[in-house]
């Protein structure tokens, strides 16, 4: 019986043509994906289009994910093993991380 790290990348790359399924599971893997205390301070909200849209709560954090934007784009990329995600766009949302303010800047 294979394990579940054996054949995730290939769920993996079954479900990207579907933005709301990889959306799912991007939300559930994220802190694999972009570590533990990226994870704590920022969220997937939507995929379309090859364009990720990431809730942070304060511009602090906003700009230091802005600089790291490439290397959130190489991790998701990689962890589905295909080009997933070109843009990410980083959104505040201070109040409840659940809503999106205006403030953003894209990638």
């Amino acid at each position: 019986m294979k394990n579940l790290s054996t054949i995730l990348p290939d769920v993996l790359q079954r479900i990207a043509s579907d933005n709301d399924i990889a959306l799912i599971f991007l939300k559930e893997l994220w802190p694999q994906i972009v570590g533990k205390e990226m994870a704590a301070n920022s969220r997937p909200l939507s995929l379309g289009k090859k364009k990720l849209l990431v809730a942070v709560p304060s511009e602090v954090w906003r700009h230091e994910l802005t600089v790291l934007a490439a290397t959130f784009l190489s991790n998701i990329n990689h962890y589905w093993r295909l080009p997933l995600v070109e843009r990410i766009k980083f959104t505040v949302d201070s109040s409840d991380r659940s809503s999106c303010r205006v403030s953003s800047t894209t990638l």
